[in-house]
């Protein structure tokens, strides 16, 4: 019943969720009737960081071990100038961002194995300063935003089966909603509630919600049935029949669908077939399309920042317009006031 202790700390796949928090030393003391308490501390630590994290975590601790390997160099010495040749290596590469992201994940290899790492020290950020004003932090090529003005064709591009009326339903509420991929794989049946106005989907965690205190979005309904997301979804709701489950199952290649949800990667796959049938750049556009789609044409149509933020669920200003992005700049650029059809007049001082 002894745990056993691989190579590394991110190495194990049984005893993943314990290694994500650190060892769990009273194991090899529990007694056989408390497996099942030992099995629950492995569910919340599993719980503790997303799926996403983890495994970006081990990815990047994998990376940096075999790099170790390479060099002679042991990977949890704790020395900050291993680290440090290691993201300056890496600098030629990736974005500054993603040495953040590496060198969070070798730190908390660190902490894991018990092993002290300071990663406020000043070689290390040193790395990455000197990578920051290299590069810069600028974002890197974002995907491009699928325009309400788009919808119509968009739409139109779906035929009858219950696949193409499934993916119908997923890009309108996906759209509607400003939903995130790991959000539209996520929601339940039981998370929809019809209204004569509308819908509210409720979502019982998000990105920025990590405590999962749930956040409910409305969704009106459109005058016109080829652009209503409601009707879409009641459509979809139709052909699925009663029960819970996956609002967006699995389909299988003879057009039935498992009890399991679609993959964020499916949701990916939908978009860019849907932009290759309207002739558009395919690799330009994914599930992320949806949302940043969203901010933009409500930004055109003149929506209120507070409102946008408010439907896409972001937290500052400066995150929205990372999303609303051009619309917004030229709306309220000082300079569409002052060299538009009315300008305000100038008083220059004598």
């Amino acid at each position: 019943m002894a745990s056993k202790r691989n190579s590394g700390p991110f190495s194990s796949d049984t005893d993943a969720a314990a290694q994500m928090m650190g060892w769990l030393p009273v194991r090899d003391a529990l007694k056989q009737d408390l497996d099942a308490v030992y099995e629950r501390a492995q569910a919340l630590t599993r719980m503790a960081r997303s799926e996403n994290t983890r495994r970006a975590y081990k990815t990047a601790w994998a990376q940096y071990e075999a790099w170790c390997q390479g060099v002679g160099a042991k990977p949890l010495s704790g020395d900050p100038g291993t680290v440090a040749l290691y993201l300056a290596m890496l600098s030629h590469k990736v974005r500054p961002s993603t040495l953040k992201a590496r060198l969070a994940a070798i730190s908390v290899a660190h902490r894991l194995a018990g092993v002290k790492f300071d990663t406020a020290h000043e070689s290390l950020r040193l790395i990455v300063r000197g990578a920051v004003r290299e590069k810069g932090l600028a974002p890197s090529r974002q995907a491009r935003p699928l325009h309400y003005d788009a919808l119509p064709d968009v739409t139109d591009a779906f035929g009858d089966t219950p696949v193409e009326i499934r993916n119908r339903a997923l890009l309108l509420l996906g759209f509607a909603g400003a939903l995130r991929r790991s959000e539209i794989v996520a929601v339940r049946r039981e998370h929809i509630r019809m209204t004569p106005k509308g819908l509210t989907l409720t979502l019982p965690r998000s990105k920025t919600d990590r405590r999962g205190h749930g956040e409910a979005i409305f969704i009106a309904r459109h005058p016109s049935p080829a652009l209503c997301p409601v009707g879409a979804m009641e459509a979809w709701l139709s052909c699925l029949g009663d029960g819970t489950g996956p609002l967006f199952p699995h389909a299988n290649r003879g057009g039935t669908f498992r009890a399991e949800a679609i993959t964020p990667q499916t949701v990916n796959r939908i978009i860019k077939e849907m932009a290759e049938r309207l002739g558009l750049e395919r690799d330009a556009y994914s599930g992320h399309s949806l949302r940043a789609g969203l901010a933009t044409s409500a930004a055109d149509a003149g929506c209120d920042l507070r409102a946008i933020m408010a439907q896409t669920r972001l937290r500052s200003a400066r995150q929205a317009m990372t999303y609303i992005r051009d619309a917004e700049r030229q709306r309220q650029n000082v300079t569409s006031t002052l060299f538009g059809p009315s300008p305000a007049k100038m008083q220059i001082a004598p």
